[in-house]
Formats: C-alpha cells, sequence, structure tokens
C-alpha cells in the first residue's frame, strides 16, 4: 500500500483507514459473540450438516441467477450479506430480535438500511441487486482472515500473492484450521436457521475446493460451464470497479488489471482439476445457455440428480421466476481491450500458450 507504485492518499484512507481496520473490527466483534455461542448455545459444534449444496462457476456465469431461484425452496437454508459478515447465533438473534422490534414501531431501521444499501450497493445496478439482507456468496467467511480472492476489490495488485488464489495450497496444519473454522461457520447458521439443506454459491472458490471437501466430505456441487473469456472480460469490468473510487490511477492499467485475469483463471483451473475429487452422484454440470434459456428445465434436471423433492409451492414459484427471467436484459457493457488486453493474448494465456511475463509485456 505504501509503495510509490500504489501510494495514493485516497487509497491509504479509504482502504488503509476504513476497509482494513472495518474487517478486523467485524472480526473481533464476531470472535467475542462466536465464543459466546458455546456457552449459550453449547449444542451448535455438534450440529450435523448434511450433504451442503454449492453453486460453482466462473465469475458474472449465473451463480446469482441460479442461487436465487433455488433459495426460494424452503428446503434450503443460506447466507444473506449480513448472516456472513455476523456469523454467530447469538449475533443471528440478536439482529432477529431488534427486527421483530422494529417491525412494531413502524420499521424505522429497515427503512435506514434500505437508504444504506441504495447508496453503498448502488455500483451494483444492473448486475444483481445486492444488499445486507439479500443472499450473497460466502466470500466474507474468508476475507475476514485476509485469505480470499474477494480482496481484489480493495487491493489491485493481489496477482503478487498467489497463495489467496488457492489457499488449498497452503501447509496442511493452516488447511486443518481453515476448513475447521469454515464447518462451524456453516454449523452455526444451519443451528440458528433450522434443520434444513444448507445453499451456497461462490464464483472465486477454486482454490479452496479441497478445504469445502475437508469440511463437508459429503458435499454435492453444480457446476456452470461458461464461456470463459465472456467471463474474464465482466469480471473485469465488475471486480475493479471499486478501484475507479479509491486508486483511480491504476484503474484500467494492464498490470493491476492482471489480478483479476489470474483470479478467473485460477477458479477456472481449480474447479476443472478438483472435479474428478467427487463422486459422479455429487456433482452435477450444466451449460450457462441451458441456464438462461431455459431455467425451469435445467432447474429440474438439477433435482433429477441429486434426488431432491420438488414442492408443488416451489414448482409454482419457479414457473413465475423463470417467466420473468425471460424480460430480463443486463445493462452491463463491458471490453477487454478497455484494460489493454486482446482476445486473443487471453485466449493464449488462458491455454497455456502464453505465460504471465510476456502477456504483460506492453504494460
Amino acid at each position: 500500500m505504501f509503495s510509490p507504485r500504489y501510494f495514493h492518499p485516497k487509497f491509504i484512507f479509504f482502504v488503509g483507514c476504513i476497509i482494513i481496520p472495518s474487517i478486523l473490527a467485524f472480526r473481533l466483534i464476531v470472535s467475542f459473540f462466536q465464543a459466546l455461542d458455546y456457552i449459550l448455545f453449547p449444542g451448535f459444534w455438534r450440529k450435523e450438516v448434511k450433504q451442503p449444496l454449492f453453486i460453482l462457476s466462473n465469475p458474472r456465469s449465473g451463480s446469482t441467477f441460479l442461487h436465487r431461484m433455488l433459495e426460494k425452496d424452503e428446503q434450503f437454508t443460506y447466507l444473506s450479506l449480513w448472516q456472513s459478515l455476523f456469523n454467530s447465533i447469538t449475533l443471528y438473534k440478536f439482529v432477529m430480535l431488534t427486527a421483530k422490534l422494529d417491525q412494531q414501531i413502524g420499521n424505522p431501521l429497515s427503512k435506514l438500511i434500505e437508504k444504506i444499501d441504495n447508496y453503498f450497493f448502488k455500483g451494483w445496478d444492473g448486475l444483481h441487486k445486492a444488499g445486507v439482507r439479500y443472499s450473497e456468496e460466502d466470500e466474507f467467511l474468508f476475507v475476514s482472515s485476509f485469505l480470499a480472492p474477494g480482496l481484489i476489490l480493495f487491493f489491485p495488485y493481489i496477482h503478487e500473492i498467489p497463495e489467496l488464489y488457492t489457499i488449498d495450497k497452503l501447509p496442511a496444519k493452516a488447511r486443518k484450521k481453515i476448513a475447521r473454522n469454515f464447518r462451524l461457520s456453516i454449523q452455526r447458521h444451519v443451528y440458528a436457521t433450522g434443520n434444513k439443506t444448507f445453499l451456497a454459491k461462490n464464483a472465486v472458490a477454486g482454490g479452496r475446493l479441497g478445504i469445502y471437501h475437508d469440511a463437508f466430505p459429503d458435499m454435492r456441487a453444480i457446476y456452470i460451464h461458461s464461456e470463459i473469456l465472456k467471463s474474464v472480460a465482466s469480471s473485469l469490468s465488475v471486480f475493479s470497479k471499486p478501484w475507479s473510487f479509491h486508486s483511480p490511477h491504476v484503474y484500467q492499467n494492464k498490470y493491476e488489471s492482471f489480478s483479476v485475469v489470474e483470479m478467473v483463471r485460477t477458479n477456472y483451473q481449480g474447479i476443472i482439476n478438483y472435479q474428478s475429487q467427487f463422486d459422479k452422484k455429487d456433482i452435477f454440470d450444466i451449460e450457462y445457455t441451458d441456464l438462461v434459456t431455459q431455467p425451469e428445465i435445467t432447474v429440474r434436471s438439477i433435482y433429477q440428480h441429486f434426488g431432491m423433492p420438488i414442492s408443488t409451492d416451489y414448482a409454482t414459484q419457479l414457473i413465475k421466476d423463470c417467466t420473468a427471467a425471460k424480460s430480463y436484459k443486463s445493462s452491463h457493457h463491458y471490453s477487454l481491450e478497455d484494460y489493454g488486453f486482446s482476445s486473443e493474448e487471453i485466449t493464449q494465456y488462458l491455454q497455456g500458450k502464453l505465460n504471465a511475463k510476456d502477456l504483460l509485456a506492453s504494460t
């Protein structure tokens, strides 16, 4: 942060004085309440989480779309953003009690949160609806330990720390601890929200699937196949967006943008390489084009593969969601050339025909 290349007053103030202290403060506060969980809810760590279902994909490849259709099925429980931030049963209970009291006095707190969401998440308009009350990835469970590709939103030079992309390659002792903490996080959530199947999605988890599997050996996964080149282009537009605010001097620079390219590559290769570790019954591949053109058929094929029942209520809701999806048109526009890359050189790099040094030679 303080190197000549990246030092900038706005970067130091926003990331160094606000983001990093906030993450650390969240971690300290949540750790305190997580310790209380052992006293107030001593049985949570024995909670059995059976066959959790994870949606895997390249970034910007329909994982949110699929997750938000599946989450409406009452057999699932999933993380909203506030739950990933406040991962403690004690905090869950406090938030839910506060919500009830807020409802009784006219919802002033809910209205305030809505205003905050509209302000802080307006940059995601045209991508997907975001906010503390909406479902999100499990990424913050790892961001809070500074071990996640999601940190790329705040640090434009993540490719210089490749361990963050593939924490499966960390020493066995560290992996064991991370897997244990992840398992406890999901046990807390399932304990607090009822005996339901845990549903999650993550588009940058390709480098930690081993940790997922260590935490939940019976996990199941849906993998959304998509066109990797489009994923790279769209990811560059989305993940580097905050840089235009806190690090405008490196925004759309080819060298820094390589962090996003490498994030997509390691995620993609991580998923492909790890697929063989799953039993065939525990993983199901779908095509992105099928998901967006035939969502109902695709969702029903998922249920059929995993032997999951479809209730009458959910079947009705699914039809409504699929009908609404047909009228959706993305307003997200992006181009590889905006970040100094060409389609040909990105294709060659992803195929291993071009190394990183040559890719960045013109930086």
